[in-house]
């Protein structure tokens, strides 16, 4: 993690991101699927859904300590990228961001078929 990372309330996952673990992960799944799967897991971190916009295939929440929007996009028909971004509240976050996503993947890949991390690189 660089130096700025832990004085940063904002954290994202990406197909190219520096960090290994904050790179886009693959699914064997259906939207409808991974969807379902998210909704679960974020009724886990104790989170509301504040929003679920399909046009656009996110779904915005509010958990106590930070609001995140997950975007859920099917690649292929039977292949699901799923990506993060956090907001925290902490004064001195100290990577709690990072944490998070780390944790949010985790309860996903024990929910979801796993496919692979970042497989679309150029």
């Amino acid at each position: 993690m660089r130096f700025r990372d832990y004085f940063t309330n904002d954290f994202e996952t990406g197909e190219h991101h520096y960090l290994p673990s904050l790179r886009t992960r693959y699914y064997r799944c259906r939207n409808e699927e991974a969807k379902e799967a998210v909704l679960r897991v974020i009724k886990e971190e104790k989170g509301e859904v504040k929003a679920i916009l399909d046009e656009h295939n996110e779904i915005f929440f509010h958990a106590p300590q930070y609001t995140s929007t997950i975007t859920v996009i099917s690649t292929r028909y039977s292949e699901t990228a799923i990506d993060i971004k956090i907001t925290t509240y902490k004064l001195f976050p100290m990577g709690y961001g990072k944490k998070i996503i780390e944790r949010i993947y985790k309860k996903l890949d024990s929910i979801l078929p796993f496919k692979g991390v970042s497989l679309y690189k150029e």
